[in-house]
């Protein structure tokens, strides 16, 4: 069958951190009540109570022959499907009954999603990355340093990756129900992001139907929500991942030592494959950045201060020309009391910053917009070059009344281009 394999919560890989989608035993309560004792049956026929399903109720006049041609790999399946709900006659079903239809046995489509923003060296597949080309199954990006890229998934989900990142898409396909009071058929989505190095931003879609959580999956992890916003991490030189949960909630399950946790809105945790325990935490909170200076020149941006915050052991610097952040250039983890921005280009920028702990999970943002301006020149009007004690002093004048620190360029050419040294003086 072509589609997305069947996830059970415990995975072969030890290691697998999961945090799981929505299964038979998550139904809402309605639905666990209509199929109580279908579930019951079906467990003890040996159906895997954790398999990744999607409900249909029975209508009046549904034909099992009509919903295995409209819905199912093949019609074979729906004996599968009542085999799955421990139905007691495969060929019987009746208004009313809630049946849970694995994955596996919902025809599906592959779809794409869209490559929405690129920004500097950013690589898909072999050939550089275009804003508008398709990004579907097998779709592998990667961003260089300074350089940044967001796709767009088909169910409207955006997955940026941060510079130095390795992302590949693994699924991206709708799978076929059909619609219970009617015979249109409605198309759920199933995501897989496989992030090999470096971080993504992901803000998962809250409209359409999705048939499994987005899932973004690092070499040791599986983190997977629906209808929110998070951060996902895999540090290169740590088997541990990272996660940060902005809104919504997610469930967080260390399968390697059969444990988890609930990461609701503002808080995070780091999931060690090694360790039983997953410490929830609370995100910290935004830093205020208005006393920053937000009109700098290249010399000032090579020590831009950054502000106190209890609890912050270092901070995350990201720089974009755009108030949205889909184009990032800089993404630096800092823990002096400056950070260096010298290089960027004059005009105006945006400036991203929130602390890190101890734990090194990452808070809340601040955002500044700071404008980088070209430092202040005037051309000297009279110099003079002496010899004292053996060393050669320059004196000169030409810089307006007031300045106090002043710097210099000496070269041999009127374009000083061919610098010879930089004296600075008062």
């Amino acid at each position: 069958m072509q589609g997305l394999p069947a996830q059970k919560r415990h995975s072969p890989d030890a290691r697998n951190l999961t945090m799981k989608p929505r299964t038979r035993t998550d139904r809402p309560a309605w639905i666990i009540a209509l199929g109580a004792a279908l579930l019951a049956t079906g467990l003890a026929h040996g159906a895997p109570p954790d398999e990744p399903t999607l409900p249909y109720t029975v209508q009046s006049g549904d034909k099992l022959i009509v919903l295995a041609r409209d819905m199912l790999v093949r019609p074979g399946a729906w004996a599968e499907v009542a085999r799955f709900n421990g139905l007691p006659d495969p060929d019987v079903i009746h208004p009313g009954q809630t049946v849970n239809i694995p994955l596996r046995l919902l025809k599906s489509t592959p779809v794409t999603g869209t490559v929405v923003s690129v920004q500097g060296q950013v690589q898909q597949g072999n050939a550089p990355a275009v804003v508008g080309s398709p990004v579907g199954e097998g779709s592998r990006l990667q961003t260089g340093p300074d350089s940044s890229a967001v796709i767009q998934l088909s169910d409207g989900s955006r997955v940026q990756l941060l510079p130095g990142s390795v992302a590949e898409v693994i699924a991206s396909r709708d799978y076929a129900l059909r619609e219970s009071r009617s015979s249109a058929i409605n198309q759920w989505f199933s995501g897989v992001i496989r992030l090999s190095q470096g971080a993504v931003e992901t803000l998962a879609s809250k409209l359409g139907l999705r048939a499994t959580p987005l899932q973004i999956q690092t070499p040791t992890t599986v983190i997977g929500v629906r209808g929110t916003r998070f951060r996902v991490a895999q540090e290169t030189a740590t088997p541990s991942a990272r996660a940060e949960v902005l809104e919504g909630q997610v469930r967080a399950d260390n399968t390697a030592q059969q444990s988890g946790a609930d990461l609701a809105k503002g808080t995070g945790a780091v999931i060690d494959p090694t360790r039983k325990d997953v410490q929830v935490v609370p995100l910290l909170p935004a830093p205020d950045l208005a006393a920053l200076p937000a009109d700098i020149t290249a010399a000032q941006a090579a020590r831009w201060p950054l502000p106190t915050l209890a609890g912050a052991t270092a901070y995350r610097v990201q720089v974009a020309p755009d108030a949205q952040f889909d184009r990032i250039v800089r993404d630096l983890k800092v823990a002096a009391a400056t950070v260096d921005l010298s290089g960027l280009p004059v005009g105006i920028w945006q400036v991203r910053v929130r602390g890190i702990d101890a734990r090194t999970i990452e808070g809340y943002d601040s955002v500044k917009q700071v404008s980088l301006r070209a430092p202040d020149r005037w051309r000297v009007t009279s110099s003079r070059l002496t010899l004292q004690d053996g060393r050669a002093q320059l004196t000169w004048s030409g810089h307006p009344a007031g300045a106090t620190d002043v710097s210099a360029v000496v070269a041999t050419d009127p374009q000083l281009a061919q610098v010879l040294s930089r004296p600075t003086g008062k």
